[in-house]
């Protein structure tokens, strides 16, 4: 879909107060959708420090998120027939939007704040820019740089820090988590630009889910990490609100995007690194220190660049 400026978009084409109210919905919906994007790395740190293994808390996810799609795509009576390159793509977008990312975060979460972890997995606008830049998919433009070097600025403060704790303090836990960042900016990329021909948004959110939930499966037979039992403790909580978190979250933006195109839906990342530092505080008593907040503002900075010249450019084309 090409990306429209929010307040150029056909159906904002009306006046008064009619139009104020949608444009208020929809920043609304925008505030939701961040809010629920943040809550989902504080309930997979639940769900990771509940003594399941990695393996198990991601076939359960998968399997409900794949099960919640599978109903959407019954009530709407959507059927869609694979193909070699759908089953590629959905292999690659199921690899690099679930499951790798998805074990990275149950791997270190037990070892990092949860506010951290959002702030680290909010990178993903600064790698997706680097890789449509090195893919020749975005202009280089000076704004785009200045976000760039502001976003590897923020890194710094966060990383730079724990070279001088014992044993790099939890670098390495860091370090894991910015595996997460880069699968999402290299999957948005790849999905742009090998969406499968004759899919819509549903059918392409089912496969990709259950693309995850085949490949990771097996493994955890191999494995043998044990299955949860009927005791529901914070774990199975944590599991269970992740996936309707993300299935409410990914509905928003599916909405936002038919609604209003493919900008507004990009300031969902402001609301999403506050929320997931605010559920950190709420849920597990977190306290963060000044380079924490700091490498947050400037990331909203580097942020705030990329969403203002992606408006500028909606605008120019419409």
């Amino acid at each position: 879909m090409r990306a429209l400026s929010w307040q150029a978009h056909p159906r904002y084409r009306d006046s008064g107060g009619k139009r104020f109210m949608r444009q208020l919905v929809y920043v609304f919906a925008v505030i939701v959708q961040g809010t629920a994007w943040g809550a989902q790395f504080a309930m997979l740190k639940l769900a990771a420090e509940g003594g399941y293994g990695e393996l198990t808390v991601l076939v359960i996810a998968m399997l409900l998120v794949s099960a919640s799609y599978a109903v959407i795509l019954l009530v709407r009576r959507s059927h869609f027939r694979l193909t070699p390159k759908a089953i590629e793509f959905f292999a690659i977008t199921g690899l690099l939007g679930y499951a790798l990312p998805l074990a990275a975060v149950l791997h270190a979460a037990p070892h990092l704040p949860a506010g951290v972890i959002t702030l680290i997995v909010c990178f993903t606008p600064m790698v997706s820019i680097v890789v449509a830049l090195l893919a020749r998919t975005e202009r280089v433009s000076r704004t785009r740089l200045v976000a760039v070097a502001l976003g590897m600025a923020a890194a710094v403060m966060v990383l730079a820090p724990q070279l001088s704790l014992p044993g790099m303090g939890v670098l390495e836990w860091m370090l894991l988590v910015g595996f997460v960042p880069l699968c999402y900016g290299i999957e948005s990329i790849y999905v742009d630009r090998r969406w499968p021909e004759g899919f819509d948004i549903w059918q392409v959110g089912f496969g990709e889910a259950a693309a995850a939930l085949i490949l990771v499966a097996p493994l955890l037979i191999v494995v043998g990490e044990p299955w949860p039992g009927l005791a529901w403790t914070t774990a199975e909580i944590g599991i269970l609100l992740f996936s309707l978190i993300g299935l409410v979250e990914i509905i928003i933006y599916f909405w936002l995007i038919n609604r209003t195109g493919g900008v507004l839906v990009n300031f969902s990342v402001f609301a999403a690194l506050f929320a997931g530092i605010a559920w950190g505080i709420v849920i597990f008593g977190e306290r963060h220190d000044m380079l924490v907040w700091g490498a947050a503002a400037v990331l909203l900075a580097a942020m705030a660049l990329l969403s203002r010249e992606t408006v500028r450019e909606a605008r120019a084309t419409d």
